[in-house]
């Protein structure tokens, strides 16, 4: 194999390491890349490299930050007596699209015991951390509509109602169909479903 061809099928491999991409579209992304002029290659490297040493996990929700605690949990004027519970960090950015306007809370995933995902490996426990200081009133479930999100907010709500009994539990509501993908919602209906929420049950 030629030099050239060992660099593109490692270029390949590196974006097939990204969750959402498959081999095919790796491929693709390489050849992209590779096509492009010299200098944005590099601008788009020294851009990766600057994310890499400044993006850190936020230790209060698990969102991204530059800092410790990312702006959200930083900021004063939101209700930080609503949490809402999402899997995944484009979560939060459709949720806030949507005009909410309390804290988050994000689990990195959801449980799926056929992939060796469990509870523990999630971001759950300092859910129950944060839940512990009593100033939390009301909890959004807010996980997708399908069976691993509906089994990931069950398991939670269990967890919640048997530790904390005064925490209001809820989910949306209005306009989410089964199997629906908070990230693919529209903003409208969003809000409507996180104003007309209804207890989780």
């Amino acid at each position: 194999m030629s030099s050239f061809y060992f660099c593109l099928e490692r270029l390949k491999e590196a974006f097939y390491t990204l969750p959402s991409v498959t081999p095919k579209y790796a491929a693709k992304l390489a050849s992209d890349f590779i096509k492009l002029p010299s200098e944005a290659r590099k601008k788009l490297l020294n851009e990766l490299g600057d994310a890499e040493g400044s993006i850190k996990i936020c230790s209060v929700c698990g969102n991204y930050s530059t800092e410790e605690i990312c702006d959200i949990c930083g900021d004063g004027k939101r209700d930080s007596s609503l949490i809402c519970v999402v899997e995944e960090v484009m979560d939060v950015t459709s949720v806030e699209e949507a005009g909410f306007n309390g804290m988050y809370h994000i689990l990195g995933g959801r449980i799926d015991p056929l992939n060796k995902i469990l509870p523990e490996n999630l971001n759950i426990d300092s859910l129950f951390k944060r839940l512990e200081t009593g100033a939390v009133k009301e909890v959004i479930l807010a996980t997708n509509l399908n069976r691993k999100g509906i089994a990931t907010s069950r398991y939670i709500y269990n967890e919640i109602k048997r530790r904390f009994g005064d925490v209001k539990i809820s989910h949306p509501a209005h306009g989410l169909s089964e199997g629906s993908e908070i990230i693919y919602v529209n903003p409208h209906t969003l809000k409507e479903a996180l104003e007309e929420r209804r207890p989780f049950e």
